[in-house]
Order: C-alpha cells, then structure tokens, then sequence
C-alpha cells in the first residue's frame, strides 16, 4: 500500500499576514489582521489550514505586541482570514516600534522592545477544529511568526513573516495515525531560538544545549488528550489520510532527514500499548529547509515496520503549566506545559529494565526487591553516572548538585514502557513544583477540591494519595463542583471518569533508608532535580511540603514531558 512521503522538498507556497493600523484616541492603537490565500500569492505566513488551502487566523488565539499579550478577534463572516487587534499602545520613535509575535505561548521572554526568545517545541500536539471528527476537520497548525512596523511609518502596518517551515505530510488512504516524527542526524529540528532582523525577522538555529534533551527530532503527537473524547481508547489515534502538517525551522545542508509515520493497528487489548506499524522514508542527500515555505512529501516503502511501541505511548494525564502568569481573576497566562508519564519509574535490578508503572496507583511501598523491581532511588542515580540499586551512605555514590539537563536525571533513560528511546523524559525541578501547586490559583471553586488544583488527601484504587488536575479540568461544572463528588474517596468508576479528563494521582510511597522502608502508608516523597532551596517534594493527608533530606535516601520519581 503506497503511503505519500517524498523528500524531495517540492515548494508551495502559503499566506501573509497584513495588520493596518488606525488610531483608536490619542493613547491606542486598533490594528486589523488579513490573511490571503497561499494559492494567489508567493508570501508566507500561516495560523491554520482549511480544506480550501487557506490559512486562517484563529478566534481567541493571542500574540504579543512589544511584551503585551493581545487577543485575536476575528471576523466570522470573511472566513476568518480578518481579525482585530484592539488597544495597543501608541509608541514614539524612540520606543523603536512595534515588535509582534505568533502564537504568544511559544514566547520565553516578554521584551518590551525587539522580538522574544520563543521555544520550537520538541513535541508538536495534533490539534483538530472539528475534534468529533477530525477526519472530516482541519489540522490547527501554531507555527511562529513575526513582524515590526516602524513607529514613525504613515499607515502604520504589521507585514507578517512566516519564520519556519511547513512539512506536510499526506496518506493515500485514512489510517489510525499514533505519531510521526521528523529527524535528522545533524541538525536541531527544535529549542531555543532567537529572533533577528526587523523589516525581515529572521529565525536562528534551535539551540538544544540547554535543553535536557539532545535528540535532533521532532514529533507530531496525534493522541493528545482533549482530541479524543472520555470513552477513547487508550492509545488512540487520528484516523485521517492527512494532511498533517509539521513545523520546520530553517536550515541549511540537512543530512539524513528522515520522516517516520507510526500507525497503530489492531485492538487496544492492553491499554498501554497496541501494535505499530512504522513507515519510514529518508532523503540520500544534504537539503535545505526554508522559513516562508511548505513542503511537500511523497512516497514511502510499501510495507510497513512492526514497533513494539510508539515514540510517545499514552500518558493517561491532560496538561499541567509550571510556568507563566500567576492566575488573576480566572486569568491564567502559562509559558510551559508538561504532562506526566503513566506512573511511577521503576526499575529491574537484574536485566537493567527502566519502566514505568503498569497504572497510575501502583508503588512498590515496602515490597522493593519484589521481582527483582525497585522505586525508590538515591539522588540522581540515573545509571549513567550513579547506580540506582545504591543503599549505602557514601557520598560518592550519588550527584551532588543539580541534575536537570544533565545525564545524571532518570529520564536520560529509554524507559521500556515509556517510547524506549533515550532522552524523551525528565525530572520536574523545585520551582516547577512549587508553581505546578501554588500558582495556578485564583479559580474558585466550589466544592472539596482546593483552589490550586489539587487535593491531597485522596484514595485511588485504595491507595492514598494526591490528585492534581489538569489546568482545563471542568472543575466548575456538575459533577466535580458538587460536595457528593468525594475527592478524598472516589469510586473506581469516579477515578477513571476524572482520569479520562486528564487527571493525575501521586501515589503515597514512604522512604528508604539503607534497604529500610519507612512511612509507606501514609507519606509520599519525590526527587526534584534541583537541590536548591530544596531537593524534594512530600506530602500527606494534610497537604504537599518541601525538604532537602539525605542524597542517599530513596525516593520515588515522577517524570514528565515537555509539551511546549
């Protein structure tokens, strides 16, 4: 069966995006946003892409203006190719200009004047504006762009340029499409980036050193929670022929490109896993990718590779901010997003086997050693550096600083469970986990839940624990928001509800120290990987607090991955 991929980068072009301003009174400016079709011009931008080849702006999505979030108001009735941009303030010539940027969430700074540092994301999550039936829906595609309008120019305007690359991807028939995925063996194809230029805005390469993976490859998650409904499989896909679209940043002499569609098959009989089918495509030679551009792919092999799991398998969890505006008055601005593995890491003494556990309940409390599986760790015993069978109180067997970004973080590991490829997981830090409890606040709720999200005297399964709620959870409505809704004690059937939803539980684990268990039935204690100002979250029934004990002591460990 023919699957379109083709590497040869055959150029299309897309659409620019043109803000003209008027003065709304002496202290504002109201901008208006067009979008043309991609078919009629030979300029490029994007925000997303219609059956009719256009690409449309979308109601409701910001960008940032000189360090200001400002919304996109659009208009329905010109298929939604025209937007507003109202209440920006007049600049001097000396303030520079107008400095603008799309999407806002890809934004890591806010200047007040030039373009922000914005992160490509390592993970791209499929997105559909018809998610009931994505088949017959289009793809919403955030790729970055930018621009700059001099404060003295008469009309002032907003010349929109796309700063990456468009890879579209399409089927000769639909199928259940798990993930796919963009590499190339020299080239960053995601990370930190920079903005340069003005009239022109330019994007430099991607930088991945500071990043705590180093892994040249992107993916295209089509399993994200939130496309699929409550009573979705598992491991479910997009059953489409495509288009689907990945971005690109701009590089020259890219060596090894190489696209992977991974299709699950068959029945989801265990809901952490379903077969995969792989199909792969790579080009032979060195090709440039350019900002401005879609490319489109052609052909793969006609008979597909067996996987034993996909790069990302289900997560069971929905998406939690650890970074960005603290909450006001139902107002939340996040700047990163993580989502959290399907359970507790674990680890095999005798084959040397990283896994996750089966569920999100499962510890091994007082039971380390049982089927050669432990899950309780020393600080940063990763295996690379330090072995995470260590007991014994000797410094030397354990990191001594932090170990974000570094090798020494578990999630360095290919967890067999978990994508089985290297660098994919990691460690949350100290001020992540502080945020993650305290500072998407300011929603009140009604009912038992707090109102930061998260509840700590919880049983799931009939394990105690804490329950922490994604940052969309319906929270507000019927049932959650009523007191007969018992988050202390859920019904299993109440579990899987709220879980379907994205929800999260943090087992209660207790601490080892030598090879003694202690506080197993009603203490739970995780690793940070930072050490300053402390190096471990724990909790009770009377809520979470934060410590720097002894780096011998075994704690469990909860990894995440990034989704922005």
């Amino acid at each position: 069966m023919k699957k379109s991929i083709l590497l040869v980068l055959c150029m299309a072009t897309m659409v620019t995006a043109v803000l003209t301003s008027c003065k709304k009174d002496n202290d504002t400016v109201s901008f208006r946003a067009t979008i043309s079709s991609y078919q009629n011009t030979g300029k490029d931008s994007k925000v997303y892409i219609d059956a009719n080849r256009y690409a449309n702006w979308h109601d409701q999505d910001e960008l940032i203006i000189n360090g200001t979030n400002y919304t996109l108001e659009v208009s329905q009735s010109d298929n939604n190719q025209i937007a507003s941009i109202n209440g920006v303030p007049v600049v001097t010539d000396d303030n520079g200009g107008y400095y603008a940027f799309y999407p806002a969430e890809k934004a890591l700074t806010t200047p007040a004047t030039g373009f922000p540092e914005i992160l490509l994301p390592q993970v791209q999550i499929y997105r559909n504006d018809n998610p009931d039936n994505p088949a017959q829906g289009n793809q919403i595609v955030e790729a970055p762009m930018a621009a700059y309008c001099p404060a003295s120019q008469t009309p002032a305007t907003l010349n929109f340029t796309n700063l990456c690359a468009l890879l579209k991807i399409e089927l000769d028939e639909p199928m259940e499409v798990g993930y796919i995925t963009v590499s190339s063996s020299n080239k960053p194809l995601w990370g930190k980036a920079t903005i340069t230029g003005t009239t022109t805005p330019t994007l430099s390469a991607p930088n991945i050193s500071e990043m705590y993976s180093t892994d040249n490859t992107v993916t295209l998650d089509c399993t994200a929670l939130g496309l699929h409904g409550p009573n979705s499989d598992a491991s479910a896909g997009v059953t489409s022929a495509g288009p689907f679209y990945i971005v690109l940043p701009p590089a020259t002499g890219v060596a090894g490109l190489t696209v992977n569609v991974y299709v699950f098959t068959g029945t989801n009989s265990d809901q952490s896993r379903r077969t995969l089918l792989k199909y792969s495509k790579t080009t032979d030679n060195t090709v440039p990718i350019a900002a401005n551009k879609l490319y489109v792919t052609g052909d793969l092999p006609e008979e597909g590779e067996v996987v034993p799991d996909a790069p990302f398998p289900h997560l069971s969890t929905g998406e939690f901010s650890v970074a960005g505006t603290t909450a006001l008055n139902g107002s939340y601005t996040s700047t990163k997003k993580i989502r959290f593995s399907l359970g507790n890491l674990q680890y095999q003494t005798t084959d040397h086997i990283w896994r996750f556990a089966p569920n999100q309940w499962t510890t091994l409390k007082n039971n380390q050693g049982q089927g050669n599986w432990i899950d309780l760790f020393g600080y940063g015993t990763s295996g690379i550096n330090y072995n995470p069978t260590s007991t014994a109180n000797t410094s030397s067997l354990y990191a001594t600083g932090d170990i974000c970004n570094t090798e020494n973080d578990w999630g360095v590991n290919a967890i067999s469970n978990g994508g089985n490829q290297p660098n994919k997981w990691r460690t949350l830090t100290y001020s992540e986990l502080e945020h993650l409890f305290n500072s998407r606040g300011g929603f009140n709720i009604s009912g038992p839940v707090s109102n930061n999200l998260h509840y700590t005297n919880c049983t799931v399964h009939n394990v105690k624990g804490m329950i922490i709620l994604p940052d969309d959870f319906p929270y507000n409505q019927s049932p959650y928001n009523s007191y007969n809704w018992d988050w202390q004690r859920l019904t299993n059937a109440q579990w899987a509800q709220a879980e379907a939803l994205g929800a999260v539980f943090i087992p209660i684990t207790g601490y080892r120290t030598g090879t003694t268990i202690k506080n197993y039935s009603y203490m739970g204690y995780y690793w940070c990987s930072t050490v300053s100002p402390y190096s471990r979250m724990w909790f009770n029934g009377n809520g979470e607090n934060y410590d720097s004990p002894n780096r011998y002591i075994g704690n469990a460990v909860r990894l995440v991955r990034d989704v922005n």
